[in-house]
């Protein structure tokens, strides 16, 4: 018998619906009744229930974010919707969120319950029978077409978009169409052309050949692996078909040594590209290609932040914000290409001209990898073929701080990192980072963070 849960804000409503219906009669039973979607939610915590009948206009919680959350906590749930509106548009969506059929209110006036409920159960009916074709034994069989349509997605909040392309293509209903993998659709069609929504957000569809030797199941173990590797990069928000050979969906060339990660993130941190249109485009196109994880990436990316923040932060009172995430290469590129005009826009409103801002760019470089190193500012000056004052006085403009406090900075944060990360004796770091006498660079390490290089080892190794 299939357990029923009533929602709705009016109690005569709810006791209309228990009393006049003839439920026992089709094999079903009122358990339960809430007046609003929260407390439908917590009923539901304590109790199997089958069905739900809801109103979909509600105070607290509405029936529409109801059943949002519920479909993800009760997969096998089934939703009748309740509603004074009748128009065709309303009523689809509330179908496309999950709903298996709707019961306009003014229908209670009419003696037509024996009907609502055997459509009610003919929805529930269906909805199993698909759902049992869908097992191992037909994921083992072999696929009996030389190409097939897999609708991929990568979006969570919400599916409507999904239900769109079902409608406008006329695939809503087919009991061929199976989620293969988890926002995976495999579907066979003989068109070569599909309409698709207006808003398609990170979903695209895949028209796959050569897969007549595999089964659904080796299908759904590539699709698992593009869906996991490829499908952040591959991803174009154009609306047209992804054609694939089966064998590419488990192509990968991400970067796994160590040594190429560090060239690649050594060249977007050197800053070298900000003025030169070609290097930018070229490594650009590098980045794309070394198809990095999701976390590698993001974390050059927040370096690269970093080190645009240090460089013109101070300077332009600006700072650059990384999005707290992405959904393709396509938004990593748009957000590159926002840094290189920004950078851009500002080297034209500064007072000194391109040139003159890539030598102090140059230098820059050069004494973050050469820290070490006897740093001579009048030698660097002249390497630069600029005077000591004017050099200084660009320095100081366009980087935002003195060019001796900015190598001060440099070394004691480069002294910090070998406290933490090594175990070599203070006069060795001293040495590491262009200080040849242990107490000047103790003296000045404590004047700078207020501890000695030995203090400050202890106090951020302590358990």
């Amino acid at each position: 018998m299939l357990k029923i849960l009533i929602i709705d804000d009016d109690a005569l409503t709810r006791k209309g619906i228990q009393t006049l219906m003839p439920w026992n009669a089709h094999n079903m039973e009122i358990i339960g009744e809430a007046s609003n979607g929260k407390n439908a939610l917590e009923f539901l915590a304590d109790h199997d229930v089958d069905l739900v009948l809801v109103d979909l206009d509600m105070p607290i919680m509405d029936g529409m974010t109801f059943i949002e959350q519920a479909k993800s906590l009760y997969p096998n749930l089934n939703y009748v919707v309740l509603t004074i509106h009748t128009e065709f548009e309303y009523i689809q969506n509330a179908l496309r969120m999950g709903a298996i059929d709707y019961i306009a209110k003014t229908q209670f006036d009419q003696e037509n319950f024996d009907q609502i409920l055997n459509r009610i159960n003919s929805s529930i009916s269906k909805k199993l029978s698909q759902k049992q074709v869908l097992n191992p034994k037909w994921k083992e069989s072999k696929i009996l077409y030389p190409f097939i349509y897999v609708l991929i997605t990568m979006e969570t909040e919400s599916d409507e978009h999904i239900y769109q392309f079902w409608d406008m293509n006329g695939l809503s209903g087919r009991s061929d169409i199976f989620e293969i993998i988890s926002g995976g659709w495999v579907f066979t069609d003989e068109r070569s052309t599909f309409l698709f929504p207006e808003c398609f957000p990170n979903t695209t569809l895949l028209c796959i050949s050569d897969v007549s030797d595999l089964t659904y199941s080796q299908l759904g173990a590539l699709l698992r692996n593009y869906k996991k590797e490829q499908f952040f990069y591959d991803y174009q928000p154009l609306l047209l078909i992804n054609h694939k050979r089966a064998f590419e969906l488990q192509e990968s060339t991400y970067i796994t040594d160590e040594a190429s990660l560090e060239s690649l993130k050594n060249e977007w941190i050197s800053l070298n590209w900000v003025y030169r249109n070609e290097l930018f485009d070229k490594i650009k196109f590098d980045l794309k290609n070394s198809k990095l994880t999701f976390s590698k990436l993001y974390h050059l990316l927040l370096s690269l932040e970093n080190v645009w923040n240090a460089s013109y932060s101070q300077m332009t009172g600006q700072s650059l914000e990384l999005p707290t995430t992405f959904y393709c290469w396509e938004e990593v590129e748009a957000w590159l290409i926002s840094v290189y005009e920004k950078t851009n826009m500002i080297s034209a409103s500064s007072k000194y001209s391109q040139d003159i801002t890539n030598h102090i760019l140059a230098v820059k470089q050069y004494i973050d990898s050469h820290f070490s190193a006897n740093i001579v500012t009048s030698e660097i000056a002249r390497k630069a073929h600029m005077s000591y004052g004017y050099f200084s006085r660009c320095f100081h403009d366009i980087i935002g701080i003195s060019f001796s406090d900015y190598c001060i900075q440099l070394r004691i944060n480069k002294a910090k990192d070998y406290l933490l990360s090594t175990d070599e004796p203070i006069q060795k770091i001293s040495f590491c980072v262009g200080y040849n006498d242990e107490k000047y660079f103790s003296r000045l390490f404590k004047k700078i963070t207020g501890y000695s290089p030995s203090d400050y080892r202890k106090l951020h190794t302590e358990d």
